[in-house]
């Protein structure tokens, strides 16, 4: 059955903030709710390709951009002040979850359409009504949106480098030595946080391009990217352990490629390439297969 507004304002808020002990308004990390919970949610995204409610709008969707921003920012906010440990898999469980369900809702609403060219696309508002996060997207401003989703998973990137990046090369004693349990899953989560959140910034990218009526091969596309992925680089590292002039050398190559690779999306190669000649790793980028 089609569930109930307000059932999904209370699914929403669990994607965005995890359970809330009853009577109280406390949140807290619950996995196997967050679990339970994401594969409903998830769920009920997909079933909006095939059904909408009686007034055309989706089965279920974020109500504003501010829903959007939260689940961006969910690996930075739910892990503060953690550094390992169990808690801060839990964190990182919630951020991934998060991720996930907002890069579904995207490429859900939007896979009726051709990904691969901007040509010839029209998102009339009669569209809209079944599409709520690209609605609350172009409402909010694409370009502000694109902006926002690269310094999120820009922050995600830095924040949690010791857990997405390999750090072999890197003479630190950041790294993990003897991985744990916990260890592991913040692995896990972290990386599948970042590919989500790259997977969001891909398909915002395209509909900057449609809304310029551009097509992905333009350079202004990678341009808006590299400047607000570089500069939020820049930021974050002010904040980042101190580092011999080498080790850091590599560490930001590292980010520079890691970035790259979080743009999973096919359609999104030719934006890949352009921003590995801007940031200076196109030749990087050749030897792992991405650019010939």
């Amino acid at each position: 059955s089609v569930p109930p507004f307000t059932m999904v304002q209370k699914l929403m808020e669990l994607a965005k903030f995890g359970p809330k002990a009853e009577g109280s308004s406390v949140y807290f990390k619950d996995p196997h709710r967050i679990e339970l919970a994401s594969e409903y949610v998830c769920g009920l995204v997909s079933a909006s390709s095939r059904l909408v409610r009686q007034d055309s709008n989706a089965l279920f969707g974020p109500s504003s951009w501010d829903d959007i921003e939260v689940l961006l920012l969910q690996s930075i906010v739910e892990t503060e002040n953690m550094i390992s440990g169990r808690r801060l898999a839990q964190g990182l469980q919630l951020a991934a979850r998060g991720a996930k369900l907002l890069s579904l809702m995207l490429t859900t609403e939007l896979q009726g359409h051709n990904l691969y060219s901007t040509s010839s696309v029209t998102l009339d508002s009669q569209s809209l009504k079944a599409m709520p996060t690209v609605q609350s997207v172009k409402a909010y401003g694409v370009r502000s949106g694109l902006n926002a989703a690269v310094r999120h998973t820009t922050k995600c990137l830095v924040r949690h480098s010791r857990w997405v990046m390999d750090q072999g090369d890197l003479d630190s004693t950041t790294g993990r030595s003897s991985a744990s349990m916990s260890d592991e899953c913040c692995a896990l989560e972290a990386r599948a946080c970042l590919d989500s959140l790259g997977s969001t910034v891909c398909v915002i990218a395209w509909l900057f391009c449609v809304e310029e009526r551009i097509e992905l091969v333009d350079p202004s596309v990678a341009f808006i990217i590299k400047d607000a992925f570089l500069a939020e680089l820049e930021r974050c590292l002010e904040h980042f352990p101190e580092m011999n002039e080498r080790n850091k050398g590599k560490f930001v190559k590292k980010l520079k490629m890691y970035f790259l690779l979080s743009l999973v999306e096919d359609f999104c190669a030719p934006i890949v390439a352009s921003l590995g000649n801007m940031i200076g790793v196109e030749d990087e980028l050749a030897l792992v297969g991405l650019v010939k």
